[in-house]
């Protein structure tokens, strides 16, 4: 009789988990990378989001930036979006979130019970006939392949992998069919007009390479610290030196980006100065704040507790893209993620046994 794979998974990882103990030297996932033929490439490409362009921003300016990383060739996207999970759990436990329920859950839903209806499933539903249908695409896929693949995205609650497969459709394709209902047709239509980096450039990459979908690797889990500790954390973002670090000059350039990308030339000049790798000025100011925020007198702690929630959610983003990572091992991955999260994800994804980063800095040449 074979053993289940969960107990063989767990007798492997307690013998690696105690292997180390008879090594002088410390474990370090990194010691094993030379074990590994082809590493997994990742790049994460520090973004400013969209959504502060001033009112006549046109997306074409993107271009270069695409057409980089185009060039670099990624076979598969992650953006800084919830996953379906996700937003379904904020929204079952909405209580305990009230706020971020309805910050990031109820758009997202709405689309989804819009969609529900169209293929006849619930969210989880949807997202395990979204994964079967992947399983067996085809390599020519049918305008009615797609069609029903981005409603069954749509209902899942994973809109932007939708919009991979409406942007693949020709014009004429983006037909209310196959599980698209003329108000969902609608919806997509409008969420393609988006000012968000996840759609103008993770989704439009994804369907210029002929990805099937991205892969959302955000999470809020751990906004109930700070909502349980709101008053607190107002009152200690209030005080005057703390003001004084969050408005230090060397964060103007970061603060400033999305006013900055109003021609092609301006484009490629910000992502490089917001991926200019282990930039002295970027390590000067992570430095003042975490030493601000993490002091030595114990009278305060709301600056620590801050800090924890922000590592929380950069460790359960690290940890999405290392669940996505596992199914490209030896491939070329990019995450499309909020500047201020680089720093930590380099950080993390550093320490895993098959990765190693790309320099973005190359890239966007």
């Amino acid at each position: 009789m074979r053993a289940p794979a969960v107990v063989v998974t767990l007798f492997v990882v307690s013998v690696l988990a105690i292997a180390p103990l008879s090594r002088a030297e410390p474990f370090d996932p990194r010691d094993y990378q030379p074990l590994v033929k082809h590493l997994t490439r990742v790049l994460v490409l520090g973004m400013t989001h969209l959504y502060g362009t001033p009112k006549e921003w046109d997306p074409d300016v993107l271009k270069p930036l695409l057409d980089r990383l185009a060039a670099f060739g990624p076979d598969a996207i992650m953006i800084e979006a919830l996953p379906g999970e996700s937003i379904d759990a904020l929204w079952r436990y909405r209580r305990v979130y009230p706020e971020v329920a309805t910050d990031y859950a109820v758009r997202y839903m709405d689309m989804a019970a819009l969609a529900s209806t169209g293929v006849q499933m619930d969210a989880p539903q949807a997202e395990a006939e979204a994964r079967k249908t992947l399983a067996t695409w085809p390599e020519q896929p049918t305008a009615a392949n797609r069609r029903h693949l981005a409603a069954l995205f749509a209902a899942s609650g994973d809109p932007t992998s939708a919009l991979v497969q409406w942007w693949q459709l020709a014009p004429g394709e983006r037909m209310a069919a196959d599980g698209i209902s003329a108000p969902l047709q609608k919806q997509l239509n409008a969420l393609a007009g988006n000012r968000n980096e996840g759609q103008l450039i993770g989704a439009r990459l994804a369907a210029r390479l002929g990805l099937p979908r991205v892969y959302p690797i955000d999470d809020h889990s751990a906004d109930d610290v700070e909502i349980a500790h709101s008053a607190d954390m107002e009152t200690y973002f209030a005080q005057p030196w703390v003001q004084e670090v969050l408005n230090d000059p060397r964060f103007l350039p970061m603060k400033n980006a999305a006013r900055n990308l109003n021609t092609p030339e301006q484009v490629l000049e910000t992502y490089r100065m917001l991926n200019a790798g282990h930039a002295r000025r970027d390590a000067e100011v992570i430095d003042r704040y975490l030493r601000r925020m993490l002091p030595r007198d114990e009278s305060d702690l709301t600056g620590r507790t801050q800090i924890a929630t922000l590592e929380t959610r950069n460790l359960r983003q690290v940890a999405n893209i290392r669940e996505v990572a596992s199914q490209y091992p030896g491939r070329k991955l990019l995450v499309i993620i909020g500047a201020s999260h680089k720093p930590w994800l380099h950080a993390y994804l550093s320490m895993m046994t098959d990765i190693v980063l790309v320099d973005a800095s190359e890239i966007l040449r």
